[in-house]
């Protein structure tokens, strides 16, 4: 940590929103009440869901691998069935098929999006409990993320594009405060700033230790080794569950398929939160997590910024949404004009409430995204 009057670099916000690549956007597969994860039998087939993390995939899927190998594992000790179907590319269905071929399973993925078209691809990487809600599960939820981020921690160095990285936030930061709250000691705890070490900045702050994940290169390496272990990735859009059980011969089923559940299961309890996320160029220099009025996360391809909320399935990229997010981190350090948040930023208070309100209610709760707030 800094000196109290050392400053950390500042980042350039120069940003071309016209340049290739560098406006993205994404569908956050949220789902009202939990995140669903759990076996059922299905026409004779069974079936392991995997899927509604909202925007924490990346952070727990090492965790829920584990659980979808263990679900797995108890009933093909009996079944003694040998192959496995795993629907979706994205990080839930490339770890869980990483975890299956640990039983000695022969492993095929099917997905209409290849690993880099997918959500999971165009996420930040920071190692968060994001946007995904868990109620009544603190317990599951505990063993989730100490598998996860044991693993990751065990992967730096080792090629999966995993570092530790302080986070610096203006104010608490629930998704961290939660893993502090259900998982004690497995990070470091908090620590509060009298002042935020920024040039620009005057105004107190929170410090975290967590992890960076950069999905392009943790995703190819996962997609590298599935290939070389002898996994077969099937290009293949489900147009429903029947569409599923008429192509799949696999008895077995692990269905990752994120926002796409919402259709072949007929899960009323998904909704899309989508996001945009700004490129900026690669900047060694800068070698920490900011959040103040959205999110900075400085990775190796380049500086991520986002932060903002959406719902709406369109995935189009939005060069003024992106410009604003770029703008609202640029005017803390000084080097933008001063604007007002918008209403469709997380950190908004409108958001914040509504998420709050959500944490808060009981599981039966009608879920009614922000966009039309009650």
């Amino acid at each position: 940590m800094p000196s109290d009057d050392a400053e950390l670099p500042t980042p350039d916000f120069t940003f071309d929103a016209d340049a290739p690549g560098a406006c993205v956007a994404g569908i956050r597969p949220y789902r009202c009440g939990s995140y669903r994860l759990e076996p059922e039998m299905v026409s004779g087939r069974f079936v392991v869901h995997n899927y509604g993390h909202g925007g924490a995939g990346i952070t727990l899927s090492w965790g829920c691998a584990a659980k979808v190998r263990d679900f797995v594992q108890a009933r093909t000790a009996t079944s003694h069935e040998t192959e496995v179907a795993v629907l979706g590319s994205g990080v839930m269905g490339l770890t869980a098929a990483t975890r299956l071929l640990d039983l000695g399973l022969t492993v095929t993925i099917y997905a209409d999006r290849m690993f880099a078209d997918t959500t999971s691809h165009k996420a930040g990487g920071q190692w968060a409990l994001s946007l995904v809600e868990y109620q009544g599960k603190d317990s599951e939820l505990k063993d989730i993320l100490t598998t996860a981020y044991t693993t990751f921690k065990c992967g730096i160095g080792q090629g999966f594009g995993v570092s530790e990285r302080p986070n610096y936030a203006s104010k608490k930061t629930h998704n961290l405060e939660e893993v502090l709250r259900i998982a004690p000691c497995l990070i470091p705890p908090r620590v509060d700033l009298p002042r935020m070490p920024f040039h620009g900045h005057h105004n107190p702050g929170h410090l975290y230790q967590t992890l960076l994940i950069e999905p392009p290169t943790f995703l190819k390496r996962l997609v590298d080794d599935l290939k070389a272990r002898g996994v077969r990735f099937v290009q293949q859009n489900f147009a429903d569950q029947a569409h599923v059980f008429g192509t799949v011969t696999q008895k077995v089923i692990v269905n990752c398929t994120g926002y796409g559940a919402k259709k072949l299961w007929n899960d009323t309890a998904m909704h899309p939160i989508r996001g945009d996320l700004a490129m900026l160029r690669h900047q060694p220099n800068l070698q920490y997590l900011y959040s103040q009025n959205g999110y900075m996360f400085p990775r190796s391809d380049h500086v991520v910024i986002g932060g903002n909320f959406d719902c709406t399935e369109n995935e189009q990229p939005s060069k003024a949404e992106c410009k604003k997010l770029v703008g609202a981190i640029a005017m803390n350090f000084g080097l933008a004009p001063p604007m007002a948040i918008p209403e469709n930023f997380i950190q908004h208070p409108r958001i914040t409430e509504w998420l709050r309100r959500r944490r808060l209610a009981p599981a039966d709760t009608p879920c009614v995204p922000p966009c039309n707030p009650v």
